[in-house]
C-alpha cells in the first residue's frame, strides 16, 4: 500500500473564519498548567488524567486536552526528538499494495508500542484508527477518532496561526504539518524559523489568499534545552 494516509480524517470544530475571532482561541499558560498538572490536589494532576487518556476515555473534554496536550511537555518522558525503533517496520509495511490482516495486525502492534513513547502523535494516532477501522473495530476506531478531534481542536484553540502573537501552539514539529493537512493547506517549502521560538510556513496558493502559518514552539526549545 503505497500511498498510506496524508490527512487526518476529522470533522472541524472552528473554521479559519471563526479561528479569526479572538474569543474562539486561547494561548496556554504554561505555568499555570504546569503548576496544576504537578498538582496531586488538582483535577488536572497528570498520572490520573494520563490514564484516562490511555484508557481511551471518551468523557474528557476540552479542558482536559489542553491539560494533557500541553502539561505532557513538563513530564519526564517527553521527548519529541526520540524516534522509535518500529518506524522502518512500519515503512516496510506501507510499501505493500494491498494489507492482509497480518499486515493490519502488526500495523497495531507497532502502533501502541510507538504511542507508548509518543503518545499524542496525530500521525500514529491515525494510522492506528485506520488499522482498527479495516478490522471493522467501530468501538475503537470510534474512541481513537475522538482522541484526534480533540487533539487537533486543542492545537487550533491556541491561536489562529495567521501572526506570531496568534500563532498555534505546538509540542511537537510533526503537529505543524499534521495541522496544515487537515485544514487542507499545502506546504510551499521548508520551514523557517521567526524571532524566537515561531516557526513559519509558507503554504501553495489557496483560495483564502493565505501565504504562510506561524506555529509557537517556544516551549518546546526551552524544555529540550533542559535535556
Amino acid at each position: 500500500m503505497k500511498c498510506f494516509l496524508t490527512t487526518i480524517p476529522i470533522i472541524l470544530f472552528f473554521t479559519l473564519t471563526g479561528l479569526s475571532q479572538e474569543e474562539n482561541f486561547r494561548e496556554p499558560d504554561y505555568q499555570k498548567i504546569k503548576q496544576q498538572v504537578n498538582n496531586a490536589d488538582s483535577d488536572f494532576y497528570y498520572p490520573r488524567l494520563f490514564k484516562r487518556y490511555q484508557n481511551n476515555d471518551t468523557t474528557l473534554q476540552h479542558k482536559h486536552y489542553r491539560m494533557l496536550y500541553y502539561g505532557y511537555l513538563f513530564q519526564p518522558e517527553y521527548n519529541p526528538s526520540e524516534s522509535s525503533p518500529y518506524s522502518d517496520s512500519l515503512r516496510a509495511i506501507y510499501q505493500k499494495d494491498t494489507l492482509q490482516k497480518a499486515d493490519l495486525d502488526k500495523i497495531i502492534e507497532f502502533e501502541r508500542q510507538i504511542l507508548k513513547k509518543d503518545p499524542f502523535s496525530l500521525r500514529d494516532l491515525n494510522t492506528l484508527a485506520y488499522a482498527y477501522a479495516q478490522k471493522n473495530n467501530k468501538q475503537i476506531t470510534k474512541r481513537l477518532d475522538y482522541k484526534i478531534n480533540l487533539l487537533i481542536e486543542t492545537i487550533l484553540s491556541s491561536g489562529d496561526g495567521l501572526e506570531e502573537e496568534t500563532a498555534w501552539h505546538v509540542t511537537e514539529p510533526s503537529h505543524e504539518q499534521d495541522i496544515l493537512n487537515v485544514l487542507g493547506f499545502q506546504a510551499a517549502g521548508e520551514e523557517s524559523l521567526r524571532g524566537e521560538g515561531f516557526d513559519y510556513i509558507r503554504v501553495k496558493k489557496n483560495k483564502y489568499d493565505i501565504e504562510g502559518f506561524y506555529f509557537n514552539v517556544s516551549q518546546l526549545l526551552i524544555n529540550q534545552g533542559r535535556q
